[in-house]
């Protein structure tokens, strides 16, 4: 558990404005591992938060919004909520078919540009997923699928 300094947090909303349109995150970001990014908004200070973490070894806190990946930074779905008033980039609007077969697991033939693209159907943000010009990657964790 790691949290990060102000200069990290700028990188990461840098890299959130390049590719989504995202500029304020007033909470702490704490990285955990290489890769994953939790947003803490409790009272505990940072040092409170390494001491923590020295003593009991804190496996998660705060609410895992997105992961560093090699060529961006994946939202995970509670993240695309949580920042959807600020996303305005990479915006992938889809029909109801693509819709239905996006939460529930499945990729997209659907050809655009590389890169991360934030998902949506109608006015609601359903995912974040990765194209690859010829599809989109689905990124949606088993448990929040919708069953058939």
């Amino acid at each position: 558990m790691k949290p990060l300094t102000s200069t990290d947090k700028k990188k990461i909303i840098e890299q959130l404005n390049k590719q989504f349109g995202i500029t304020q995150i007033p909470q702490l970001i704490i990285q955990f591992g290489k890769e994953k990014l939790r947003l803490y908004s409790g009272n505990l200070s940072k040092e409170e938060l390494y001491y923590l973490d020295n003593e009991i070894r804190i496996e998660n806190i705060g609410l895992y919004f997105a992961k560093w990946e090699n060529d961006g930074i994946r939202l995970t779905l509670d993240g695309v909520q949580l920042f959807r008033n600020q996303i305005t980039k990479n915006i992938l609007e889809l029909d109801e078919k693509q819709a239905n077969d996006w939460l529930k697991g499945n990729d997209l033939d659907i050809k655009t540009d590389y890169g991360w693209k934030i998902l949506k159907y109608k006015n609601e943000f359903i995912g974040c997923g990765k194209s690859t010009g010829e599809r989109i990657t689905n990124f949606m964790p088993k448990e929040r699928r919708v069953k058939s």
